[in-house]
């Protein structure tokens, strides 16, 4: 039996409603409406859309080297919000995630690969191992840094990065200023794999 049939024996409309008709030959329009959904498929579509809005804001980076440390370790998985350079630009101690230069790019590194570096200096500071003739108080330096570079004033619309980890990081150093359009996002915070275990 349809599940019209079924709600027609059921249900009579009272002949003193005002919209008598109408009510008898609800059971024509009732086949009509949309079959009802279960709620989890609603629940999937609701939490698809929130993944993917969420991956608009943030998402988690792996770390692959010991450029970082001893701030973020190898294996560390770190948060990079996206937002916040939307609205203001990056600051000096911002530890930030990027895509690749193009001067890395040119020895065979993928242009989608992303690094993490610190932001030591912002557009129209002058660095020569230190920013704008003041020593930076670097707690967050892995060690005595043990290299020289010559001095620069950074362009309009980039930023010069250095990891922590002073000797052993692929930095402007050696490629140069960063463009800020490069930055994908800005560190949040970090946890290690062990911490799920």
């Amino acid at each position: 039996m349809a599940v019209g049939g079924l709600l027609r024996g059921l249900v009579s409309p009272p002949a003193w409603l005002p919209c008598h008709e109408l009510f008898a030959s609800w059971h024509h329009w009732l086949p009509s409406l949309p079959r009802l959904r279960p709620p989890a498929s609603d629940g999937f579509k609701l939490l698809l859309v929130l993944l993917l809005f969420s991956a608009a804001l943030a998402e988690v980076r792996y770390i692959a080297s010991s450029s970082m440390a001893p701030t973020l370790r190898p294996g560390d998985r770190a948060v990079a919000e996206k937002v916040t350079y939307l609205f203001r630009r990056p600051s000096i101690g911002d530890i930030v995630f990027f895509k690749v230069p193009t001067a890395v790019q040119n020895y065979g590194v993928n242009k989608d690969v992303v690094f993490i570096k610190r932001v030591l200096a912002t557009p129209g500071d002058f660095i020569e191992l230190i920013v704008n003739g003041v020593a930076l108080k670097e707690h967050y330096a892995a060690a005595t840094s043990l290299y020289t570079m010559e001095a620069m004033r950074l362009p309009e619309g980039h930023v010069f990065v250095m990891g922590d980890n002073r000797n052993n990081s692929c930095d402007s150093r050696a490629w140069g200023p960063l463009p800020v359009a490069n930055i994908v996002g800005r560190y949040m915070t970090s946890f290690t794999r062990s911490s799920f275990q």
